[in-house]
């Protein structure tokens, strides 16, 4: 990956990090209330959920930089209309957009740059390529997430809105003027129909054998990210000695994100040194990452609560880059980024189908007792779903490339 490219993807998960703190704040000064804020984020996640798969057809049959500037454009009229609202009315049409933009950017450039990768170098590789791409995201995500606290102090919520516009516009510049896709693959892709398309999506998860098991260990993480996402802020203030302290929530979210880039550098390390144990690496770093969660429900102060929450993160990006790699190496270019979108479309789905889970039992155990029963099923469930690979492959090995 050259400077440019690298430049693009932390930019825009920095620009994508700086609203994360303020964000429902804005939602509330501008129209919405405690009671429809829910149902604006719910929105928005069915939004991404609906347009994931439309957005990597786009990619593959289109480009994977037009699904990308596309994305970038939607993200402009979603800010626009965020701006521009006082009412909720004008609220709805800004997040289904935001969640359109979402899906379209996700598994776009990713499925460029590996694919631009593996035809210069090789599908060795991969793991690099993966593990690149998941630091600039947490990197992102985290200087943007403490940027934007200090933005909304400085200059309010519009402020923030008009920051991640104008790294929004140079975003798209960037892309336009400097991330090159070649013409002849997208002119050969535009004579393939959208049906035969579909079809060579079904066959290649079907006949690659493992690669069902990995797209459906992604609804496990986003069931897992989903659970401690939503309730880790109320958790760490009730077990921090610093109970009014809400400023420390961005400390605690940026430690979060850097433990997860570490993850990130630390699995490459790995993969490379062990190519051929890319499955053991995964379900380790998984089964791990499902078992913090259960440990985490049993802390009952600061020092506990941090490690735990560092050590969840940890093991996310490790698992992340592992999950990437043999995501990549079982999906043919063709394909790849309506597949990038159909694992992004799984992780989703685990994501919802954890806060519905949530928002029933919440009135009936505590907390602690939904992160326990969170991590103990994924634990189950993945241990049952590696020892299919297992019987599969008769012992857990490299996949190949279709």
């Amino acid at each position: 990956m050259n400077k440019t490219q690298q430049s693009v993807i932390f930019i825009n998960y920095f620009s994508l990090g700086i609203l994360m703190p303020v964000l429902n704040l804005i939602f509330l000064e501008r129209g919405a209330d405690l009671k429809t804020l829910p149902l604006l984020i719910g929105l928005y996640a069915l939004s991404a959920l609906i347009f994931e798969l439309p957005s990597g057809i786009c990619g593959d049959l289109l480009g994977r930089k037009t699904a990308f500037l596309l994305s970038a454009v939607m993200k402009l009229f979603s800010l626009t209309l965020l701006i521009a609202a006082d009412d909720i009315t004008l609220l709805i049409p800004c997040v289904i957009l935001n969640g359109m933009s979402r899906a379209f950017s996700s598994g776009s450039l990713d499925a460029l740059f590996i694919e631009q990768a593996v035809e210069a170098h090789g599908q060795d590789c991969i793991p690099s390529v993966s593990s690149r791409l998941s630091i600039l995201e947490a990197a992102g995500f985290a200087a943007g997430s403490i940027s934007g606290g200090f933005i909304s102090y400085w200059g309010g919520t519009e402020g923030v809105i008009m920051v991640q516009g104008g790294l929004t516009v140079i975003v798209f510049l960037l892309c336009v003027v400097g991330i090159r896709e070649k013409k002849e693959r997208k002119e050969n892709e535009k004579r393939v129909a959208l049906g035969a398309h579909l079809r060579m999506g079904k066959e290649a998860v079907i006949s690659s054998g493992s690669l069902k098991y990995v797209l459906l260990g992604m609804f496990f993480t986003g069931l897992l990210i989903s659970s401690i996402e939503t309730y880790w802020q109320p958790v760490y203030l009730e077990v921090s000695a610093l109970k009014d302290a809400t400023w420390t929530l961005g400390l605690v979210s940026f430690m979060g994100f850097f433990m997860s880039a570490m993850g990130n550098a630390a699995s490459e390390k790995l993969l490379i040194k062990y190519p051929l144990g890319k499955w053991n690496i995964y379900g380790i770093c998984r089964l791990s990452f499902s078992l913090i969660l259960v440990i985490l429900s049993l802390q009952t102060n600061t020092p506990g609560f941090l490690l735990g929450y560092a050590g969840f993160y940890l093991f996310h990006g490790m698992g992340n880059v592992a999950e990437n790699t043999l995501i990549n190496q079982y999906t043919p270019n063709h394909i790849r980024a309506s597949i990038l979108s159909l694992s992004s479309f799984v992780f989703q789905l685990g994501c919802l189908s954890a806060s519905l889970a949530s928002s029933f039992l919440a009135a009936r155990i505590t907390i602690a007792g939904i992160w326990k029963l969170s991590g103990n099923l994924c634990f189950v469930s993945l241990i049952i779903l590696l020892v299919q690979v297992m019987k599969r492959n008769k012992t857990i090995i490299d996949p190949k490339t279709p």
